[in-house]
């Protein structure tokens, strides 16, 4: 398991597992494998994604079969919710809200609204 950037280039391995199974014929093996926030965390960046490659070898046949998985991680959406009729030349409240997804606490986010008519966006420190 490894971190890819955006770019598509990878990290180098920051988990790594090793399992042997006999396999009866017709019959499949599952291999469940969970990795915590505190794991991967350090690893990614705001535009990563993780590369999970999986690799089996048949002692019989000396045959090799590989899998490669990308799993894109989503940032937790933002909702806006206008909280007064929007009318030209006047403030208009809009209510933001953010649900943190991690087991960590977040500090130093910054909001900036932009949009038709906002004439200097103004960041919004939390």
């Amino acid at each position: 398991l490894s971190a890819v950037r955006y770019t598509g280039v990878s990290g180098a391995p920051f988990r790594q597992e090793q399992h042997r199974r006999a396999v009866p014929p017709g019959q499949e093996e599952t291999v469940t494998m969970t990795v915590t926030y505190a794991e991967y965390g350090p690893h990614v960046g705001d535009q990563d994604a993780l590369k999970l490659t999986v690799a089996g070898a048949v002692e019989e046949t000396g045959q090799v079969v590989a899998k490669e998985l990308r799993v894109r991680l989503h940032t937790p959406e933002l909702t806006l919710t206008l909280l007064a009729p929007a009318v030209v030349g006047q403030e208009t409240p809009v209510q933001v809200v953010f649900q943190n997804p991690l087991p960590e606490t977040l500090s130093g986010a910054t909001l900036r609204m932009e949009g038709a008519g906002i004439s200097c966006p103004k960041p919004f420190q939390m």
